[in-house]
């Protein structure tokens, strides 16, 4: 029976490797919040409710396989949004308009959960956080300001001190799960580590995953750096991770 269960979760996340998938982001909050929630919504099929999930892209913006993600995730118990964090700022990450444009991303994320918390799936569940790479970073960058969020799954991302310091953003943090790859030459895995060693010495919670000779975007097949077996084992971490602290005992 456990083996049918993960052949199940490992498919279901492999469909987030194809990017053909053609699903696009449409508003799906109420017009008068701002910044607005933009993303795809996909929910169990079970009636009960269920943790709530935010997906955040990367620097490169929306892609159809985020969707495919929540999907798989919703598939996997969990009320997942794959949110489209650039709408209202578009794409710009340059150092000019950094901090005028995190906020508004940070703000965002937070609409978001809120969002996940209205909605009758979630009722009484926790929210989680996950990640990847610039979305890694804006995650862990407003976790502890949401006091809902009781997971952070962080994808080959770190802690950007640009916007706040070290201790506002890592007090009372949320269990995180990192997954880096050790040849990783956009963002070293030498942040990894120091991001574990500071969640920690503040009485946090980190697990983390360092996969010898992988590289930036392992999970995602728009990437030469893909690889099937880390994107198997990654996906299979990330979900006892999150159930294992997202789930109601």
């Amino acid at each position: 029976m456990h083996r049918n269960w993960l052949a199940l979760i490992v498919s279901a996340f492999l469909v987030f490797a194809d990017h053909s998938f053609a699903q696009e982001p449409i508003r799906l909050s109420a017009s008068g919040i701002s910044p607005s929630v933009w993303g795809v919504l996909e929910v169990p099929r079970a009636p009960e409710s269920h943790p709530g999930l935010v997906i955040l892209h990367g620097s490169a913006g929306w892609r159809a396989e985020y969707a495919h993600l929540a999907r798989a995730l919703a598939d996997s118990g969990f009320v997942a949004l794959a949110l489209s964090h650039f709408v209202e700022t578009g794409p710009d990450t340059s150092r000019a308009r950094a901090l005028q444009n995190w906020r508004t991303w940070q703000n965002t994320v937070r609409n978001a959960a809120a969002y996940l918390r209205a909605l009758p799936a979630t009722r009484g569940q926790k929210i989680g956080l996950i990640g990847f790479s610039h979305g890694a970073f804006l995650a862990i960058s407003v976790a502890s300001s949401i006091p809902e969020i009781g997971a952070v799954v962080d994808y080959y991302g770190g802690v950007n001190t640009r916007v706040s310091s070290l201790d506002d953003q890592l007090r009372n943090f949320p269990p995180l799960l990192v997954l880096h790859g050790d040849a990783d030459t956009l963002v070293p895995v030498t942040r990894a580590r120091i991001l574990k060693d500071s969640i920690e010495t503040r009485g946090g919670h980190v697990e983390l995953h360092i996969y010898h000779g992988a590289q930036h975007a392992f999970n995602s097949r728009v990437y030469p750096s893909y690889s099937d077996f880390l994107t198997k084992d990654s996906n299979k971490v990330t979900i006892d991770f999150l159930r294992r602290h997202l789930v109601a005992k």
